[in-house]
């Protein structure tokens, strides 16, 4: 990460649950109407039909559509006995594995499967596996072996993303740009783009990329997520930012982040502070309102009506991000400022002593800055 720049959300927190394929995805409104009758019908078959490979994959691929990969689990370990030829039910296993945090087994899995049909798909479950199990470097080589064997967009993504966790960030780049090359539609190859850029310091290549993720997909939160974050860090691309996140914040207006990154950009992302801070602050009003645990909402609330002299509603505000995060040094800092300006000495005192604390190097820090 760039020192002196606002830290930006892991990607891992943003991309989308892909990797977990059928296992994780959700039956339709109307199939789940009819579930329970599908079930009883399958669960019968697959009891009176105990050896009957057909009656066991399909009870275990019912619930794997329905997400209940432990119920599924031991059907599709019993199809996987009757044949353990059949490709689609094996990996769906070592899916199934994977997701269940039997890591052992499902990689034990996995080489066996590669051993009788070598695969991209299975190279990059693999690296699924390992990079579960903390082993990111053997995982690198898993995506990388995947994504040169079958060069498609989830493969790319995925090698590109573990060589960000790997802050490998110089490979990344290549590897994005490349992969852009290939789908220049894909709104999280340009995110994985962008967070690479950002994290070698070419903040403004960072933002174009960003930008262009949120205009290829307009409602992924990714995109905006990242650029809510770094308002003020290209003051030549502001406008550009603060559209976006306009655009954002009005297509979710019950999102409190979408919100509060609109107002920071509309506040300090521009060249020129705005003449009316108003719609600022209706912005991060909404944004509390929204979800009373914004710590940083009501920090930057604070801050806002401090700098206006209204310093009794700045106390309310801060007092809610100093209880929210009582670690939170701004808000104590802010908080003895206010007090001061009303009179309130002893408060004032109190906060400062907290902030003073809060803001001490510790030890060990204090350690590395004496000279020898």
């Amino acid at each position: 990460m760039v020192v002196g720049v606002r830290f930006l959300l892991p990607l891992a927190l943003l991309v989308v649950a892909a990797r977990a394929g059928a296992a994780a995805q959700p039956a339709p409104p109307r199939a789940a109407q009819a579930a329970p009758v599908i079930e009883h019908r399958l669960l019968d078959a697959a009891r009176q039909n105990p050896d009957s490979f057909d009656a066991q994959y399909q009870l275990a691929s019912f619930y794997l559509q329905r997400g209940k990969l432990q119920a599924a689990l031991p059907h599709l370990e019993r199809a996987r006995e009757i044949n353990p030829a059949d490709y689609a039910s094996g990996h769906d296993l070592a899916l199934a594995l994977l997701e269940l945090k039997k890591l052992d087994e499902a990689r034990a899995l996995i080489l066996q499967m590669i051993a009788a049909r070598d695969t991209a798909e299975l190279h990059n479950l693999l690296a699924d596996v390992d990079e579960r199990s903390g082993n990111l470097l053997g995982a690198a080589e898993e995506y990388q072996r995947a994504a040169h064997m079958d060069p498609t967009e989830p493969h790319l993504f995925d090698w590109g993303d573990n060589l960000l966790q790997l802050h490998a960030y110089d490979e990344a780049t290549q590897v994005f740009t490349a992969s852009l090359e290939r789908y220049p539609g894909s709104a999280r190859l340009h995110v994985g783009l962008g967070i690479a850029q950002y994290s070698r310091g070419v903040h403004e290549a960072a933002v174009r990329s960003f930008c262009k993720a949120a205009d290829l997909a307009p409602s992924d939160p990714r995109p905006y997520q990242f650029l809510g974050e770094m308002y003020g860090v290209v003051p030549a691309l502001g406008g550009e930012i603060t559209d976006r996140l306009a655009r954002f914040a009005k297509a979710h207006p019950r999102n409190a982040l979408a919100q509060y990154h609109y107002a920071m950009s509309l506040w300090k992302g521009q060249p020129a502070p705005p003449a009316d801070l108003r719609h600022v602050e209706t912005l991060l009003r909404r944004a509390v309102t929204l979800d009373r645990t914004l710590a940083k909402g009501f920090l930057e609330l604070g801050i806002l009506l401090s700098d206006e002299q209204r310093y009794q509603e700045a106390i309310q505000q801060l007092q809610s991000a100093a209880r929210l995060e009582p670690d939170l040094a701004q808000a104590h800092y802010r908080l003895a400022q206010a007090y001061q300006r009303t009179g309130q000495k002893a408060l004032a005192d109190r906060e400062l002593e907290i902030f003073e604390r809060l803001s001490a190097p510790t030890s060990s820090e204090g350690a590395r800055a004496r000279p020898l």
